[in-house]
């Protein structure tokens, strides 16, 4: 209980950068989704190299021949774990190590994420009710993880500018304070991701089979 109320009180801290990049998440991704739907080049161009990517590089493949064999459990730990660092500590809250330009780094990092789920999950979500069941749950769980570390990341990289905040004149106490919030919301991004890995690749081999 104590850790889960340090995560809950770390997040109510962020709760405006949290709000902030939910947004910019929502708008990239109605930009996307725009665009695909009037047809645009850069759009369909951008969804086929996505949806080509996944088909034939790696870890992709690796994942999809897991699930075409039937190792659910390696498949979801493989996304799990791709998700967590690459998807979110390595992109969106590790630069937040720059003060202030690392926030600029989330920020382009969101946008682009949110803009390419919006040129190629609607493709998805119309394709059935098991699509859509499965396109919506995933884009929920994952994105909103992806929330709460690019929350973090900001949060970390405003912190040496603006240390009164953490109630001390200190920029590198305030840098080190932002860091311990940001390993309590990733408590939230570990379940969040866990989550959304196990239906997603559960969802996937259910189409599989």
């Amino acid at each position: 209980m104590g850790i889960w109320f340090q995560t809950v009180e770390a997040a109510k801290r962020m709760r405006k950068l949290l709000i902030f990049v939910a947004l910019l998440y929502l708008g990239s991704y109605l930009a996307g989704w725009y665009l695909i739907s009037i047809k645009s080049q850069v759009a369909l161009d951008l969804a086929q190299l996505v949806s080509g990517a996944v088909m034939t590089e790696s870890p992709f493949t690796t994942i999809l021949q897991s699930l075409s064999a039937g190792d659910l459990l390696r498949a979801v730990l493989i996304t799990f774990l791709l998700n967590l660092t690459s998807g979110a500590f390595l992109t969106t809250t590790l630069p937040g190590i720059v003060p202030l330009v690392g926030a600029f780094g989330t920020i382009a990092v969101t946008l682009v994420r949110g803009f390419a789920i919006g040129v190629t999950y609607p493709e998805i979500l119309a394709s059935s009710a098991v699509g859509f069941a499965l396109g919506f749950g995933t884009m929920i769980l994952e994105l909103g993880a992806y929330v709460f570390s690019g929350a973090a990341g900001i949060h970390i990289a405003l912190a040496p500018i603006m240390p009164k905040r953490y109630g001390t004149a200190s920029r590198w106490v305030a840098f080190k304070m932002a860091w311990k919030d940001a390993a309590r919301v990733y408590v939230i991004v570990v379940i969040l991701l866990a989550l959304g890995a196990l239906w997603e690749m559960t969802g996937i081999l259910l189409v599989l089979r």
